[in-house]
């Protein structure tokens, strides 16, 4: 399931540039692999809407970005290693 407020942005962004450059872009494809949407984004930073711009910086903040855990984060009660 997608996250609801990156497919509103989604489907917004799809809807301004529908309408002030005539491109149809899939709201889907742009929750998915993110080669697509960095293509959406890029048109919409390029073509000059002060809202498509916003809304673009809007969609990559909302993007998920899962932490990598650091080896110094675990605890010496974790660790197998003896002292």
């Amino acid at each position: 399931m997608h996250d609801p407020v990156r497919h509103q942005i989604a489907s917004r962004i799809h809807d301004l540039l529908m309408h002030e450059m005539g491109e149809d872009v899939d709201v889907n494809l742009m929750l998915g692999p993110p080669e697509y949407a960095r293509a959406v984004l890029s048109l919409c930073r390029a073509c000059g809407s002060a809202e498509l711009g916003r809304l673009a910086e809007q969609f990559l903040l909302t993007q998920t970005v899962m932490p990598v855990p650091r080896a110094a984060a675990v605890s010496p009660a974790l660790s197998t290693t003896r002292r």
